[in-house]
């Protein structure tokens, strides 16, 4: 199965790569990888940067949760003091969209432009 054609496998495809790819670099990796899933996705591009922002964002999550489960909860509290965040767990719908965000927009711009006419196939010759 083509990832590319299916949400499903595109969306295993995408959190799988973001997790191991973020292992060894940095952050704005998720940025490539969307712009990548842009590119060899079939769907719209409007469907693949929603599948896209769920599986960086969820990625991120999980992470978040990872961390303050096996921290103390001391951290938590000073970073959302230090965003003045009204809760702590305020931090995790922030945390959410900053990583699900840029990856998304560069899927949807990936997927905008392999759509257009720029790299269509010219019939007459």
């Amino acid at each position: 199965m083509n990832p590319g054609s299916s949400a499903t496998a595109l969306f295993v495809l995408v959190f799988l790569s973001a997790l191991i790819l973020q292992l060894f670099l940095p952050w704005w990796i998720v940025v490539v990888i969307g712009i990548g899933a842009g590119w060899i996705s079939k769907l719209k591009p409007w469907q693949t940067s929603a599948v896209v922002f769920l599986a960086v964002g969820l990625l991120w999550v999980l992470f978040a949760l990872y961390l303050s489960a096996t921290h103390s909860t001391a951290l938590l509290a000073r970073i959302s003091t230090l965003f003045q965040l009204p809760s702590e767990w305020m931090l995790f719908p922030v945390t959410f969209l900053v990583g699900a965000l840029p990856a998304s927009i560069a899927a949807l711009g990936a997927g905008q432009i392999k759509h257009s006419s720029l790299f269509k196939q010219n019939p007459g010759g």
